[in-house]
């Protein structure tokens, strides 16, 4: 041997099942990663897009800004965009849905898509020119044709200031446009309509004329700290900034939304949590090389005690394994990435070519692969960065394997291995199936290669039901799924229904659950007093006050999140309540005087004082019926039963059922109308299609992530398969003396089919409880909060199967071939 550059070559080539396995496994990791990459930046793009679909392409909004603010927010070089637009007024629709309609100083169709999506028609170029929503046009019952005119009555509120009445106005409009309707403004109770340039100029006084400005920061890591200047410098009203939080969470910037106190923290926890997926998946394949080599060189553990017998150092030990090691990497890399970029293009083009363009955003097939082609991560850096990563798992895999073979004693590993059999008191038992009892022998017998090869197996199991978890991340759209309650919302702001209407829908068997609100608002007189009620206290001017009763339903989603399970109870018994304050009204600069409550007071209320648990201050979280917004003034919530106490009526205005899985929409739609029917007054809204199309926004995301984790199982599956045909191969031996001894191949099957049962159960067992832990991480990514929850069983029974049935087929592959060897082949066979 003239060096032992050749040992090594040699024995990969002795060895020739073995370290094909070992290639095997390079190669699926190089894959897995140049997978992972490839389609990590599509997922981001996907994401993003999603995020533009629900709130626009845009990071913020300043709302009710005047000309000046807006030059200097154009002229300030930290915004690489900003576009001002002036609403014109607000239409009604029905009791829940109001008509908004915009002045877009910008081109809409790059900041709002969706919104500007035409199905007819054009977008309005002049005064008086309007384009709107095919929804809106039946809910105006317009029968017209493009270029008809439309009568619409508008009416414009300033969002604080001195001016408490509305300007309201009748203005006649050109329909010159239909776009497609847009489900998902329904839980806020607003949809748009575009109009021509001009069009506000000609029709608002002075004093109404203001503008909103959308705009995205230069550098995204500083985005904060630039609206928090802007809000001081131009004296931007506290609440008039509009975080578009969707697209922030995209794109991973930290934001303070709306004076929360509490800034996203989502994307740290959602970049940790794709660390923790990305290193499972390495540490699995690792486990898989490490394996493979541990059983490799033991072995050829004689050969390497001759080889030290003879002068070779450790050193010279350590070289020949990594070197071993160093040559599959250079044939299983390029291999791998030419594989991984193949798959990548192979999983983007399956999963994209399922659906239509238009679930993209995108108009043709040729500007969706255009999206994919622009952010597909196959740029030189990140295949080397593929290749860095690989070869480092392979080394960390293949260092353990090298001090076992360069501590070994010369004397002891040319001896053969010494086995010091340890056996164990036991009571006897009866062996009810000797072929499985044999297979538990088998498993105890070596416990660190049967721990080694389950761990690998975990590993697998860990990162698909971690994946899985992984994907509802992705969801831009996951911190809107809340924003209604119900799956309808049934309003009768006069006459209200009563509680034998509650009891009847409760009981009907298509519902699951009914969330109630009762709603009280008292009017002041000129001396701002109240005359209806009796409460303890005097409003400010301008401010109103109201009562809203909520049922353990609504107050549970309403205040879960932020008050505790005893605190809820207590408004529940109606021990306590909640108080919205008024939002304080400016002249000029100088803010006037507003009722001001605190937590830990009390407020007095037909004669009945009741501690204050919360408070609440802005625009968020109010109580409304038929989404009609917030009028400014005290808002106290209490529960369902001390309502009736408070005001003197139990009429419930609005009803927010939520259906059971096996409900017939169209038969509970037909119950809703008989409702309508029978109470004069009654309006309803179901959220079916606003469902509908907030999942449709995210089937992009999912289509394609659900390709990385089947292609990810599908490595791990042959992990798996490589793990378990490496424990058979190398007990060729053995099983050739157990038939030598009188065992069948029948029984021979049994006992390792056995043990391929052993390790596929325990695996799944020990990978779903890692995966339910690493599920709560990736969860925590999307809640901010570490917290329990529910176990997913879906995922769970599908990695047990799927362990079980590859550790099943992967014992059945060698044992069909070592079956048919003879007996002293068998015994005397090396490799």
């Amino acid at each position: 041997m003239k060096s032992y550059h050749a040992l090594a070559l040699k024995e990969i080539k002795a060895q020739k099942v073995t370290f094909i396995l070992i290639l095997i496994a390079i190669i699926l990791s190089t894959m897995m990663t140049t997978v992972i990459g490839q389609s990590a930046g599509v997922l981001s793009a996907m994401r993003q897009q999603q995020a533009i679909t629900l709130g626009g392409d845009r990071y913020a909004t300043f709302v009710q800004v005047n000309q000046e603010q807006v030059k200097a927010l154009q002229n300030d070089s930290r915004l690489s965009f900003v576009g001002g637009y002036v609403t014109l007024g607000t239409s009604e629709l029905n009791s829940f849905l109001s008509l908004g309609l915009n002045e877009y100083q910008y081109d809409v169709t790059a900041v709002y898509p969706t919104i500007s999506q035409l199905k007819e028609g054009r977008l309005p170029e002049a005064p008086m020119e309007i384009a709107l929503p095919e929804d809106v046009l039946h809910y105006l019952g317009f029968t017209g044709n493009l270029g008809d005119t439309i009568p619409l009555s508008l009416s414009k509120a300033l969002r604080h200031g001195v001016e408490l009445s509305s300007y309201d106005f009748t203005a006649d409009f050109m329909l010159v446009g239909i776009t497609g309707s847009n489900y998902l403004n329904y839980t806020s109770g607003g949809v748009t309509g575009i109009v021509g340039p001009g069009t506000a100029a000609s029709l608002l006084p002075d004093n109404y004329f203001y503008y909103n400005v959308d705009f995205r920061t230069a550098d995204k890591n500083t985005f904060q700290g630039t609206v928090n200047d802007l809000v001081s410098t131009l004296s931007i009203h506290e609440l008039d900034t509009l975080y578009n939080t969707p697209y922030l969470d995209a794109l991973g910037i930290q934001y303070d939304a709306g004076g929360a106190n509490t800034p996203s923290q989502g994307f740290s926890l959602m970049l940790t949590a794709g660390i923790m997926v990305g290193l499972l998946l390495l540490l699995a394949a690792g486990l898989v090389i490490y394996n493979i080599l541990k059983i490799a060189v033991s072995e050829r553990i004689k050969h390497y005690g001759t080889l030290r017998a003879i002068g070779g150092e450790k050193g010279h030990l350590y070289f020949i394994v990594t070197a071993q090691v160093l040559l599959l990497c250079a044939i299983g890399i390029p291999v791998g990435l030419l594989l991984g970029a193949f798959s990548a293009k192979g999983i983007l083009t399956a999963a994209t070519s399922l659906l239509s363009p238009n679930i993209f955003l995108v108009q043709s097939r040729e500007e969706l692969n255009r999206l994919i082609a622009e952010n597909r991560s196959d740029n030189g850096l990140f295949l080397f960065a593929s290749i860095l990563i690989t070869l480092i798992f392979a080394f960390i895999a293949a260092i353990p394997a090298a001090r076992y073979a360069a501590k070994v004693s010369p004397t002891v590993a040319m001896a053969g291995r010494n086995i010091t059999v340890k056996r164990r008191k036991r009571k006897t038992k009866k062996i009810r199936n000797f072929e499985a009892f044999y297979a538990r022998l088998n498993l105890k017998r070596n416990r660190g290669r049967t721990a080694v090869t389950i761990l690998s197996l975990v590993m697998s199991i860990t990162v698909f039901i971690t994946l899985q978890g992984f994907t509802n991340m992705l969801n831009a759209a996951s911190g809107m799924e809340n924003n209604h309650f119900g799956d309808y919302a049934i309003a009768n702001e006069t006459e209200g229904f009563s509680t034998d209407i509650l009891d009847t829908m409760e009981q009907n068997e298509m519902v699951q659950s009914v969330a109630t609100i009762q709603f009280s608002m008292y009017l002041p007189d000129a001396d701002n007093q109240i005359s209806e009620i009796d409460i303890g206290f005097q409003l400010q001017p301008g401010e109103t006050f109201q009562i809203a009763g909520l049922n353990f339903s609504y107050l549970t989603r309403f205040a879960n999140d932020w008050l505790s399970a005893e605190e809820i109870e207590r408004v529940k018994a109606g021990e306590a309540c909640i108080v919205r304050n008024p939002i304080a009204i400016n002249y000029g600069d100088e803010e006037m005087a507003h009722s001001n409550f605190e937590t830990g007071d009390t407020i007095t209320i037909a004669g009945k004082t009741i501690p204050i648990i919360a408070t609440l201050n802005g625009y968020t979280r109010y109580i409304g019926i038929s989404n009609s917004g917030f009028t400014n003034g005290v808002q106290v919530i209490v529960s369902d039963q001390l309502y009736p106490e408070l005001t003197g009526t139990s009429a419930y205005n609005e009803l927010l059922p939520t259906l059971a899985n096996s409900a017939n929409r169209e038969s509970f739609d037909a119950v809703i109308e008989q409702l309508c029917q029978d109470i004069p007054g009654t309006t309803y809204l179901s959220y079916e299609e606003t469902d509908r199309q907030l999942a449709e926004s995210f089937e992009q995301v999912r289509l394609l992530a659900w390709g990385l984790i089947l292609f990810v199982a599908l490595i791990g599956l042959l992990n798996i398969i490589n793990t378990v045909y490496t424990n058979i191969h190398t007990r060729v031996a053995e099983i050739g003396m157990q038939r030598a001894i009188g065992m069948s191949a029948r029984s021979l099957f049994k006992v390792f089919l056995w043990e391929g049962a052993y390790y596929g159960l325990f695996a799944a067992v020990i990978g779903s409880m890692a995966g339910y832990i690493c599920t709560i991480f990736v969860d925590a990514a999307t809640t901010d909060t570490i917290q329990l929850v529910a176990i997913p069983i879906i995922p769970i029974a599908q990695a047990t199967v799927l362990s079980i049935g590859a550790c099943l087929l992967a014992t059945c592959i060698p044992l069909k071939r070592i079956s048919g060897m003879s007996i002293v082949d068998s015994i005397e066979a090396i490799e």
